[in-house]
């Protein structure tokens, strides 16, 4: 079994659509939970990512969903949003001394990838 300490939920139109490109896109591996409405992540220190498939999920007020993704691999995951047509959107500056752009998942999920500090 897996730890859950706290989490994201994350909600979409295309359960299958999501689940493709948090998998591969942003390379979060197998699901630990996967289901035909849910599809939950684990990622690092207990951290859940979870995504709910909703009808109009965005539709009604639009995504209202931001979150970091802090990880080792920053250059590879950069890279495999840029082949998937994925362009960084035009946000404020991170931090200084911080590698990191903000992407949307394909529903319009803003997210920050970031290079995990040493």
């Amino acid at each position: 079994m897996y730890e859950r300490n706290y989490g994201i939920i994350i909600s979409v139109d295309d359960l299958d659509r999501a689940r493709e490109f948090y998998r591969d896109t942003l390379m979060l591996g197998a699901p630990v939970v996967d289901s035909n409405h849910w599809v939950e992540f684990q990622l690092s220190n207990g951290l859940v990512l979870g995504v709910r498939q909703q009808p109009n999920a965005c539709s009604q007020k639009g995504c209202n969903t931001m979150w970091v993704y802090y990880t080792a691999n920053y250059s590879e995951i950069r890279e495999q949003l840029l082949d998937a047509g994925f362009s960084p959107l035009k946000i404020a500056a991170p931090p200084v001394g911080l590698k990191a752009e903000t992407f949307s998942d394909p529903e319009g999920n803003r997210f920050t990838l970031a290079q995990k500090p040493q």
